[in-house]
């Protein structure tokens, strides 16, 4: 390990909190220094009694040293850290060393932890010291007790830094996780993200919560369940226990229920977290529901509004990757389908009924293919076909019979029973120079089929 690391990870922080823990922290380290040399040149103590506290000394200054760059220290190491200050006094026989090593530790130490164990932390640095001291130079107790007074209004005062402090650095943490969703949640459409993105932002805001952990539930048609997790998420949770779950938010818009957001813990969730978890409650619904929008107008975009099938602008960049496709091997055909007399239909019975022929026979287009094909509404009543994959070119034409024969089944429209016609064009891939060609080829077809008495496959030469 070389000395640069060490310093940069003791240099100075930017952060309020940080920088004051980080003064406290030379202060204290400076105190431990400085008591070697004083400990070990006096020659009341035994000496392996000075030996001791300079190693007690040293310790110490490794374990908050330690503690500062984990920003942390131990419920137990309090008993632990009196004793210590304990074997320094009574190493060094020196009250002076003794006091200013109690204020620096107090000083330091009341930035970690709760008000409890601030208070745990003074009563053993002060009962140590005075218990050495007693041992050691009874007649200067009285002093002793004197001087530290200030002691216990000063653990008061670090106690109340800290806990300042501490909010002020988690209300920026809080900023933060705040900025970074919402940046994230304008420039994603996804909801799986979303959720994602919501949860592990839900178990940063617990700030380092003992078993902090969030989840988002989303509503399927099988009902709730668990969609992203954030944290050490207990078992039972994923398999439908409830019980761990401290709290719940409900994911809603209006009278959409998008899911739930939880979260838990081993301790409860702090009375100040819970506005911060409503808000990315809020912004995760809000998220949700631009991305609901997103992936409608998307779906507009690429989709034909009457039929639900795909629009000429999907069907044409499902046709490209094919034909890619189809350089490597893949056998690829094109079906283009118009249907006969629709405009009488139009004109007989109404332009609704004309919608409702064309919805019943893209329901039939669907029907008759793989999920790997794809169907389109071209405009008006043109439709084609892409059939993906084949086994072999003569596929495209039992398909499109097959296609043929569905579309042209009884069909009740405005209580009048018709009987659709249509005529199909089958072009297979062979060689041809790109999709416009294969396209041409299609609708060659479907015209000839047309000319040829209509109500009939034709296969493009």
């Amino acid at each position: 390990m070389t000395w640069a690391p060490i310093w940069l990870r003791l240099a100075p922080p930017r952060q309020l909190g940080a920088r004051i823990r980080w003064l406290f922290l030379i202060f204290i380290l400076f105190n431990v220094v400085t008591s070697v040399p004083r400990t070990l040149e006096g020659d009341v103590a035994p000496l392996p009694w000075q030996l001791a506290a300079v190693a007690a000394a040293l310790g110490l200054g490794w374990w908050w040293l330690r503690g500062y760059r984990r920003n942390s220290f131990p419920v137990w190491a309090a008993p632990v850290e009196g004793l210590a200050l304990g074997v320094i006094g009574y190493g060094s026989h020196n009250w002076l060393i003794t006091l200013g090593l109690l204020f620096s530790a107090v000083s330091f130490r009341g930035l970690y932890g709760t008000w409890r164990h601030a208070l745990l932390m003074t009563v053993s640095l002060f009962a140590a010291s005075a218990a050495a001291i007693a041992l050691t130079e009874p007649g200067q107790l009285g002093v002793f007790l004197q001087q530290s007074a200030g002691v216990p209004p000063l653990a008061l005062f670090t106690a109340a830094v800290a806990e300042s402090t501490r909010r002020q650095e988690q209300a920026a943490a809080r900023e933060r996780v705040f900025a970074r969703l919402g940046s994230t949640l304008v420039t994603t459409s996804d909801a799986d993200a979303i959720g994602r993105h919501a949860a592990e932002a839900a178990e940063e805001l617990l700030g380092g919560l003992p078993g902090g952990w969030a989840a988002i539930t989303r509503n399927t048609p099988e009902g709730e369940a668990v969609s992203t997790v954030a944290g050490p998420v207990p078992a039972a949770l994923l398999a439908g226990d409830i019980s761990s779950v401290r709290v719940t938010l409900t994911l809603r818009s209006d009278k959409q229920l998008y899911g739930t957001l939880m979260a838990g813990g081993d301790v409860p969730i702090p009375a100040e977290v819970m506005p911060s978890l409503e808000t990315l409650a809020a912004q995760t619904v809000l998220g949700l529901r631009n991305a609901e929008h997103a992936a409608d107008l998307r779906h507009q975009a690429f989709h034909d509004n009457l039929t639900g099938l795909a629009n000429r602008l999907l069907l044409r960049d499902h046709l490209e990757q094919a034909v890619a496709r189809a350089r490597r091997g893949s056998p690829v055909a094109l079906l283009m389908v118009d249907l006969d007399g629709f405009k009488a239909v139009n004109d007989t019975y109404g332009h609704a009924a004309g919608d409702q022929l064309l919805v019943a026979v893209a329901q039939r287009l669907r029907d008759g293919i793989r999920g790997a094909d794809t169907a389109a509404r071209l405009g008006g009543d043109e439709f084609a076909v892409l059939l993906d994959g084949m086994d072999s070119p003569r596929d495209a034409v039992l398909v499109a019979e097959r296609l043929l024969t569905s579309i042209q089944e009884p069909l009740v429209v405005s209580g009048v029973e018709l009987i659709p016609r249509g005529s199909i064009g089958v072009a297979v891939w062979e060689d041809h120079a790109d999709a416009d060609a294969l396209m041409h080829d299609a609708d060659t077809a479907m015209y000839s089929a047309k000319t040829a008495g209509k109500s009939r496959v034709a296969v493009a030469a």
